[in-house]
């Protein structure tokens, strides 16, 4: 069963939320645990696979998010992994993350439905 744009949006946003919580603890505690790199590394790539498998429709309704980054970075972290440096994972664990989250807003789902009822935002 194909799932639908509007849960793969639900499931980015999850996934987005427990990436982050991975570095609760601070740059230090995230790039010293051998752990929290596949984990966020997980969670990026499967945000990168959802906005890989919605429709045009969909990602044309949030222009402002870099749909074709956030693809090729799944892409990165899944084919080039051992090549991948905590680092860059933390830098877009406390920057790109949260860009995504914001620009996706709270309730992603109402924003595809204005746009299907031909209301507007």
């Amino acid at each position: 069963m194909t799932r639908s744009d509007e849960a793969r949006l639900r499931d980015i946003i999850d996934s987005a939320a427990m990436a982050t919580r991975v570095a609760d603890e601070g740059e230090e505690a995230f790039c010293g645990d051998w752990k929290n790199l596949p984990v966020a590394a997980k969670m990026i790539a499967d945000i990168g696979t959802d906005a890989s498998h919605m429709s045009d429709a969909t990602l044309a309704a949030f222009p402002e998010v870099p749909w074709g980054k956030i693809r090729g970075m799944r892409d990165f972290v899944t084919h080039e992994y051992r090549n991948v440096e905590p680092d860059i994972v933390w830098e877009t664990l406390q920057t790109s993350i949260p860009e995504l989250v914001e620009a996706l807003g709270e309730e992603p789902e109402r924003r595809l439905k204005t746009r299907d009822s031909g209301t507007g935002l």
